[in-house]
């Protein structure tokens, strides 16, 4: 059989040279043969592929020449398929574990009834991206794979899965006026990752109705059943019409001061973006929260350096001293 093989020589320092060179052989599906020496079965459009890799090596200041060469003996020949199958079987059964825990997803969403537009935004979305890499994965399996069947199979069944459910879109009353002692030393859980609303809201729970409170942030999917939802779609304590969860938390259990009030409008124009309020704060307080999420992966530090921020607009703002500003 004929064969491809692309000599290299990186002459830069550059880690990230390195890294992007090492990414366009995977991208075309070369395999490392021996030190800096990649191998793909001949064609007119693989050599094509690594001709363009030649050059891009080259630009980067390194070393690279492409030779096409039979095997030199029929165990040679063996040893470079077996190498290649091997690699496919790697990624597909890597992609395979990918699937079966979204399949697991799927399956755990519809049994708890839990299936919202947003959630199932998010499913839809990471089932066509595994869909891609199966199709990257079959594009780069050029002596047919023993995983292979097994891998198409299971991502046709996640993306059929995916396509017999729909989500919930059912309406829900609006909350009702509540009690604060009704709810002490509870547990709260909301969507991982918090945002503006999450946090505002997380904040104004430990805050003013449950001193308390304990706090689940987790995907939606799997939120506990017993918790006190908030910020979910369908649960009482989320947005109801016009309202965020933050407004909606501050109507349900009577929360009048005019800390709060500005606040809200804040929180509101930061979350609707429908500049209801015209807030002038609102885009200090969005980039200060979207700080804290990305310097921060745990939610619970989130909510707490939050608070500290939180803590002090109340306080600017329930003194009555510096009102707030409008745009």
């Amino acid at each position: 059989m004929t064969w491809l093989f692309l000599v290299h020589q990186v002459q830069t320092p550059n880690s990230r040279e390195r890294v992007k060179i090492w990414r366009m052989t995977r991208k075309v599906g070369a395999i490392l043969y021996r030190n800096s020496v990649y191998v793909l079965p001949y064609s007119k459009e693989r050599l094509e592929d690594f001709q363009w890799l030649c050059q891009q090596i080259r630009d980067s200041k390194g070393e690279a020449s492409v030779f096409v060469s039979d095997a030199h003996n029929e165990s040679e020949d063996r040893t470079l398929r077996t190498t290649f199958v091997s690699a496919s079987d790697e990624e597909y059964a890597a992609l395979l574990k990918k699937a079966e825990r979204l399949l697991d997803r799927i399956g755990r969403a519809k049994a708890e009834e839990r299936l919202s537009e947003r959630l199932l935004k998010a499913l839809t979305k990471e089932t066509k991206q595994l869909a891609d890499a199966f199709g990257e994965a079959e594009r780069k399996d050029f002596f047919g794979a023993p995983l292979a069947k097994k891998a198409r199979a299971t991502s046709e069944q996640v993306t059929k899965s995916l396509a017999a459910v729909e989500p919930q879109t059912q309406s829900v009353t609006p909350p009702k006026r509540q009690d604060r002692h009704a709810f002490k030393g509870r547990t709260w859980a909301t969507r991982e990752h918090i945002h503006i609303d999450r946090l505002c809201s997380a904040w104004l729970i430990r805050r003013f109705i449950d001193q308390k409170a304990r706090f689940v942030f987790a995907p939606e999917s799997t939120l506990p059943k017993q918790a006190i939802l908030f910020d979910v779609f369908g649960a009482e304590f989320s947005h109801h019409g016009e309202d965020c969860t933050f407004e909606t938390l501050v109507k349900a259990f009577q929360l009048k001061d005019d800390g709060l009030e500005a606040l809200a409008e804040i929180v509101h124009d930061i979350d609707m973006k429908d500049q209801k309020y015209g807030r002038a704060e609102a885009a200090g307080l969005d980039l200060v929260v979207r700080a804290l999420g990305t310097a921060n992966r745990d939610d619970h530090k989130v909510l707490e350096a939050g608070t500290v921020v939180l803590d002090a607009l109340y306080k600017h703002f329930a003194t009555g001293k510096q009102g707030g500003v409008k745009s």
